[in-house]
């Protein structure tokens, strides 16, 4: 989970772990990517505006690095605009959930990503 906002990587932490996901919070693009070279996640929960790197920058830095081929990108953004959708797509992401958002939305996006 990489937002820099802590209450919501807080919330998304607590609801991934109540569904018995392994997560780890970084409160930064940069870090964020750190800590995904180091912990190879399954699936990446990414904000788009954040200090030191934007998460467009974050995302289509993982989709040129081979190690991260398989990684799941989901957007979770407070940007509802179609061109923001449509950037994060072009740049990789697999999908883009709009904050705010409910546990079951959440949950949804992350087991559809993680099954399909």
């Amino acid at each position: 989970v990489v937002d820099d906002d802590r209450l919501m990587v807080d919330f998304i932490v607590e609801c991934l772990r109540r569904d018995s996901f392994q997560v780890e919070p970084a409160f930064d693009g940069a870090s964020g990517l750190a800590k995904a070279r180091t912990f190879q996640p399954d699936l990446m929960v990414l904000d788009l505006m954040m200090p030191d790197m934007h998460g467009f920058d974050v995302c289509e830095t993982m989709r040129k690095e081979p190690g991260f081929a398989g990684v799941k990108i989901l957007i979770s953004s407070g940007k509802a605009y179609e061109v923001d959708k449509k950037a994060a797509k072009r740049l990789g992401a697999d999908e883009y959930i709009v904050k705010p958002f409910s546990v079951a939305q959440l949950l949804a996006a992350v087991n559809g990503l993680l099954t399909a």
